[in-house]
This record gives structure tokens, sequence and C-alpha cells, in this order.
């Protein structure tokens, strides 16, 4: 096999608080945040929970001019326009991380929010009920999956990403609702003992490393295919009623965040397709960079024959591991002949999304390196919930 990439070789960043690997975000907009979290007393806060607010642009925080949708309001004036009774029931702090689609973040994006949240977290001298993240429809399942898989199993607070389809300047739209029920979210889980790193978007939570985008206009633009919602807003529920399968935080787990450096990952993923040629996946398995590969399948496993030689060929010339993802609802049942012919050929199924998968990737990676067992085990072994309870 070629030598690793270098940020593979560079394995996780070994102080996560350290605010000089920051590449996007303001270090001394994270710092003024500390000291002002640090400047507050139990009696200016008048009993409110505090929460922390990151905002990263996304269509909750868009104009729209000549028809196109472009990143608008700060953390600010985002919360000028939700329900006044939120700031009376919470004290809320907001820090501007970025102002971008969703669209065109890359993990440097998610590096730095670990980054400054874990800064945050270890230096703040009061107390914190959670941090809610505002974010893009685009890419919040393949943030929120990467967080929680960064932050780990030792996590000692919540996170919570949001959404929305239309802007909050927007006459109709789902951005305040959103908002409104991250907040309780997180409160609930803080009052729990909880720490979890989930998704909240229109009538339903889940945890981040199960939720996947399936809409681009309705409210309920996030589904589980694998997991059961954490909550139903729909209940109409308070304080927030939690899924019973959610467990106390890991108190017992030291809270080490994997932060891995750079902007790309190194898995080739292959969609099983109708007329995908064979031979030009062959080539794309031969790219240096390339370090696992994920056959998407049709579901069940299966794959075109022609892509299986392909895949597999070129895989074990480079030492490479393969994986296989469905994109249904399915336990991993062999029951066609492709899907057997790739087990016996040496490929892992996973029961996750592909988002947690390609996450979960990275981490593998820079643990095992070329150690294809141990990384196929690794990615077999539930983590941080990306595994179904019912696998």
């Amino acid at each position: 096999m070629s030598a690793l990439p270098p940020d593979i070789a560079s394995g996780f960043l070994s102080d996560p608080a350290d605010l000089s690997k920051l590449s996007l975000i303001d270090a001394e907009k994270v710092s003024a945040l500390v000291a002002q979290l640090n400047a507050q007393t139990k009696q200016t806060q008048s009993g409110r929970k505090r929460i922390v607010v990151i905002g990263t642009g996304g269509t909750l925080s868009m104009k729209e001019e000549n028809g196109i949708r472009t990143p608008d309001l700060n953390f600010t004036e985002i919360f000028d326009l939700i329900d006044p009774s939120l700031q009376k029931r919470f004290a809320i702090y907001g820090l501007d991380a970025f102002k971008i689609d969703s669209a065109q973040m890359d993990y440097r994006h998610v590096q730095d929010l670990a980054i400054s949240m874990y800064h945050i977290w270890t230096s703040a001298q009061v107390d914190i009920a959670g941090f809610l993240v505002l974010h893009g429809t685009d890419t919040l399942a393949y943030s929120g999956a990467s967080m929680s898989l960064i932050m780990g199993q030792g996590l000692p607070f919540s996170i919570a990403y949001t959404a929305a389809q239309q802007p909050i300047q927007a006459p109709i739209n789902d951005a305040r609702r959103n908002i409104r029920n991250a907040i309780y979210t997180l409160e609930s889980l803080h009052d729990s003992d909880m720490a979890e790193v989930v998704s909240v978007m229109g009538s339903k939570a889940y945890l981040s490393s199960s939720a996947i985008k399936i809409h681009d206009l309705s409210s309920d633009a996030l589904s589980a295919p694998l997991h059961p919602p954490i909550t139903d807003f729909t209940m109409l529920d308070y304080p927030v009623k939690l899924a019973p399968f959610l467990n106390p935080r890991r108190r017992n787990v030291p809270f080490s965040p994997t932060i891995w450096q750079g902007a790309h990952g190194h898995t080739l993923i292959v969609r099983s397709r109708l007329g995908l040629p064979p031979a030009m996946i062959a080539r794309q398995v031969e790219d240096p960079i390339i370090r696992a590969i994920i056959l998407y399948s049709y579901g069940a496993g299966t794959v075109y024959n022609g892509i299986i030689d392909a895949v597999m060929d070129g895989a074990q010339s480079k030492g490479l591991p393969v994986f296989i993802v469905s994109p249904v609802n399915t336990h991993y049942k062999v029951v066609y002949q492709s899907a057997k012919d790739l087990i016996a050929r040496g490929a892992t199924p996973l029961y996750m999304t592909l988002p947690a998968a390609l996450a979960k990737m990275e981490i593998a990676l820079r643990l095992h390196t070329d150690d294809c067992t141990a990384i196929a085990r690794f990615m077999s072994t539930n983590y941080v919930g990306e595994v179904p309870p019912h696998a």
C-alpha cells in the first residue's frame, strides 16, 4: 500500500481545546464568548439555564433576492425573531462561526465546531445546559453524525443540530419552531443527566448518528431509517419526553474527542446503479488518496457483479477494507448471490447510515491505519448509537 496521506498519519489533535488549530472560526470570538460566560453570576441569570448557540448559516438564516437565497442574518438577528419567551426562560449566548450555504461545508467546519465547543466547555466556569448548532439541511446529517463520532462516548453535554426549510424571515417558516423545540430538547437532556448529539427538525428529533435528509420541502426533512426518534413533538409534552432507550451520560468514560485534521475523507463511495462502468470504478480504486471503499448497494447488499470484481480486485491489490451499506431499512440478510459473493470475498456489511459510516471511517483509519481486520471490527461495533439497538 502507498504511504499514508499526511492528514491520516497525523492522527488526532493532542489538545482538542487548542484554538490555534482553528482554520475557519475566529479564535478571538470563541475566547470572547468564554469571557462573557464567566462574567455572569447566578444572580444575573435569574435561574435561567445557559444555552450556547452557534450559527453556521444555512437556509434558516438566508434572505432571498431575485429568486436566489444567500446567508444573511447573524445570531443576534435570528434570535430577535424567535419566541420572546425563550429568552425569558434561558440565558442564550451566541457565536457566529460561519455564514455559508451548508452544501459548501467540509470536514474542517465540523472540526472547528468541535474544537470550539470543547474549548468553551472546558474553559467555562459556569454550567452550560447544552449547545445548539444552527445549520443547513443539505449537510446536517453528515455534520451531525461526524460530531457525534468525534465527541465520542464520554461526551458530558448535549449538542442539538437544527435547520429550516424556509428562512426565519419568511412569512411562513419552520425555523422558529425548530429552534424552540431544539432548546427544549437540550433542557430535557440536561435535566435527565443525558449527553447526546441530536438533530431536531419538524415533528421529531433523532440521534444525529442515525439521521438522514429525506425531503427538500417538508418541515419533516429528516428521518432515521434504522432508529426510532428520541422524541415526538406532536405529543406536546413539557418537559420534552425522551425515548426510554436513551441512557444517562457515561461519567466513568473520559471525555476525549477524536478530532482529526483534513478537509476531505479517504473513502470511495461506489453507489450501485444501472450502467455504472466497472473500468471507471477500477481506476478510482487505484487513486492513492483512497484508503477504504463503501459499496452503497441497491438494497440487501446486492451489487452488479462487474462492480464487485472491479472493487474487490483493486481493494485486495491495495490492501483496502471494503464495506457494504444498504440504503433501505433492513437487516443485512444474505438472500442474494451477489451479497453472498461480496462477503465471501472479504467485504463487511455495516448496519448504519452512510453519513455515520463515512465519519466513523475517518476515525478508524487513524486508529488502525492499514489493519483491515481491526478497521472492520471497529466499524462493526456500536460506538455512539450509530448501530441500532435491535441490530
